[in-house]
């Protein structure tokens, strides 16, 4: 799957650049297992894929949240992100716009 990055921080944090986030900076552990979880999600070719990793808890948002998607990335962390849907037929998920990594239940 295609992956875009709406955050340029967590675009730099993947490709290993140097962060001023001191929560990412002094978490060297969710920074790997950050680039493992978006790994997995490039290397899916269909949205349903995602849930044979059952460590992923792939969910669909609700509330103020929808529209968005989520993937764990550990116990304490998710990945927020949105499906992009093609325009033309069969209308299928193309790409994953990644917006953020937050804690889970803040």
């Amino acid at each position: 799957m295609n992956i875009s990055f709406n955050n340029p921080e967590l675009a730099d944090l993947y490709e290993g650049e140097k962060t001023f986030n001191k929560e990412f900076r002094s978490n060297p552990s969710l920074i790997n297992q950050y680039i493992k979880t978006i790994n997995k999600l490039r290397s899916v070719e269909k949205v349903e894929q995602l849930y044979q990793y059952n460590s992923l808890n792939y969910e669909k948002l609700k509330g103020d949240r929808k529209g968005y998607s989520s993937v764990r990335i550990n116990k304490q962390y998710r990945l927020i992100f949105e499906e992009v849907i093609s325009k033309e037929e069969p209308f299928r998920v193309i790409l994953f716009a990644i917006e953020e990594i937050s804690k889970h239940y803040e």
